[in-house]
């Protein structure tokens, strides 16, 4: 089989998906194939992340590219990704899950051209709560891809409950440049002055870290209730708490922590990724409570610059990077006592063991690489391609008339809240 031309879809590329990007293309370029990047929208309302605009090794399509993502019609999605598709006429597409109109669009089109199409697969069955009816639809979908490139562990198990056979299945497609994080933290802890200007960073003493949106499902009220009980118990031995991210509930945030009378928070903003190696640098444990999250790439930054994390069990990394007394620890996120005994937990290690715990979880992130993201994403094409010659099901084509029909917003199907 000749070499193949890949396309690797998703609605805006930010700088989590150019180090997987930058990989993929040297892998797939290096075995004789081409791979370009279809971007739907140039920016979207979920991520603050500065666009893009650098000229990369692999090629870069936008569809819609001075668009917001969620600003556009759901057909003019469809319509503008189907053409974008018929213009570059790859042999397979590397799908962005199955949620999204643009994702869809890729998905149908690959049926009607028998083309190879692979699923990023980051859904985990407790993302939130499952009815028979979604499912049923959901299950079309999945099946209709030829190969899955799945994050981890929970997500091949939800794969498994639709029937997507097991050797169709592949890893990883949840992956950060962890040179930079790691190579960006070790500068900030050798320079005592690094990121002096910065929130947060201006005191020396340790403190744990936390980045999110701020937005309901990443439980921040909780974390904010389990580090005053935290505070309470260490009293002058506390860390500290920097909170890096915005969102809808900063100021809910802000005055639960100006009610309660707890010291030692900072709220230092959205951070773009150039100073985040500087924070993680700087820290000395890293948390993340969150009540619903599909991956957690910040799980991936934080191992990969070298920190013991906290993190609870409902994170879908935490199945696979958060291994209990080896990298870090897991908690119930909807109990603010397990949390904060966590966090004392890792506050109450000698540094020796810090230092070994951080280099343990330094070692097992290596195992999710944008290297191991593009070899997976090469063995996932070529699965694939062995598989693509079927049209679009009847079930398929009936899933996707009724979603789009009665479709008026990007996110209408989308089954996980803020």
């Amino acid at each position: 089989m000749t070499p193949p031309s890949i396309v690797v879809q998703w609605p805006r590329i930010g700088p989590y998906h150019l180090a997987r990007l930058r990989a993929a293309h040297a892998l797939v370029t290096a075995r004789g194939g081409t791979l370009t990047a279809l971007e739907t929208a140039g920016d979207d309302s979920v991520y603050a992340w500065d666009q893009e605009t650098a000229a990369e090794p692999f090629g870069r399509v936008q569809v819609f590219p001075e668009a917001t993502f969620e600003s556009l019609a759901p057909r003019a999605i469809v319509d503008g990704v189907t053409a974008a598709l018929d213009r570059l006429d790859p042999d397979a597409v590397v799908i962005n899950s199955y949620s999204a109109p643009d994702a869809q669009a890729a998905l149908l089109w690959c049926r009607q051209h028998r083309r190879a199409a692979v699923v990023l697969m980051e859904s985990k069955a407790d993302d939130a709560p499952r009815s028979a009816g979604r499912e049923w639809v959901k299950g079309h979908l999945v099946r209709a891809f030829d190969a899955a490139l799945a994050g981890g562990t929970p997500q091949a198990a939800y794969l498994d409950t639709f029937g997507f056979p097991a050797d169709a299945v592949f890893f990883t497609c949840d992956a950060v440049d962890n040179a930079y994080f790691r190579d960006g933290a070790d500068a900030a802890r050798a320079d005592p002055d690094a990121g002096r200007g910065l929130p947060g960073l201006a005191d020396d003493t340790p403190f744990f870290l936390a980045s999110n949106r701020f937005v309901g499902r990443k439980n921040l009220a909780r974390l904010l209730d389990a580090y005053a009980r935290y505070r309470r118990a260490a009293g002058g031995a506390a860390w500290r708490l920097v909170m890096l991210g915005d969102g809808p509930l900063r100021a809910d945030l802000e005055r639960q922590v100006a009610d309660a009378g707890t010291d030692g928070v900072t709220f230092a903003g959205f951070r773009q990724i150039a100073e985040l190696p500087t924070y993680y640098g700087r820290a000395a444990a890293f948390v993340h409570p969150a009540l619903v999250e599909q991956w957690g790439l910040v799980v991936n930054e934080a191992l990969a610059a070298g920190l013991p994390v906290v993190v609870s069990e409902r994170v879908g990394s935490a199945t696979d990077l958060v291994l209990d007394g080896e990298t870090g620890w897991r908690f119930d996120p909807e109990d603010p006592e397990a949390m904060a005994t966590q966090m004392a937990r890792v506050a109450a290690m000698a540094p020796a063991e810090r230092l070994a715990m951080a280099a343990r979880g330094r070692a097992h992130v290596e195992g999710w690489s944008p290297e191991r993201f593009a070899e997976g994403l090469w063995d996932a094409v070529a699965h694939a391609r062995d598989r693509a010659d079927r049209g679009p099901s009847l079930g398929l084509r009936a899933a996707l008339a009724a979603m789009w029909a009665g479709s008026r917003r990007v996110g209408s199907y989308y089954a996980i809240p803020e």
